[in-house]
């Protein structure tokens, strides 16, 4: 398996460079002018957007590196793990507290009862 980087760094390329032949074809048979602006334009500006975005991936200080760490198997591995450790002990504190209301609240029926 791949980072999370390079897969999204071949998708964002891969889009882009389709986006862009997309335009080329439609230049070509004459269905999108060059000088007009047109809704093909938009595609051509979406596949120039998709290409720096997968330029900027490759930079550590890129707003993209936080949703496509750069990391390696081992390192997802130990970052999904840790997560998954941090949520039980969660679940378990979010447990314990809900046991001991419960308790509290026995004793507070069971004193109002007598």
């Amino acid at each position: 398996m791949d980072e999370p980087s390079k897969a999204a760094n071949r998708i964002l390329l891969g889009t882009g460079f389709g986006l862009i032949l997309i335009c080329g074809f439609a230049i070509i048979e004459e269905r999108m002018i060059v000088n007009q602006p047109s809704f093909g334009h938009l595609f051509f500006l979406i596949g120039l957007l998709c290409l720096v975005m997968s330029r900027l991936l490759n930079y550590e200080t890129s707003f993209l590196t936080s949703i496509f760490p750069n990391e390696t198997e081992s390192q997802l591995e130990q970052r999904v793990s840790d997560e998954l450790n941090q949520i039980t002990q969660d679940n378990r504190v979010g447990d314990a507290w809900a046991e001991l209301e419960s308790k509290v609240l026995a004793e507070e029926i069971i004193d109002q009862e007598e």
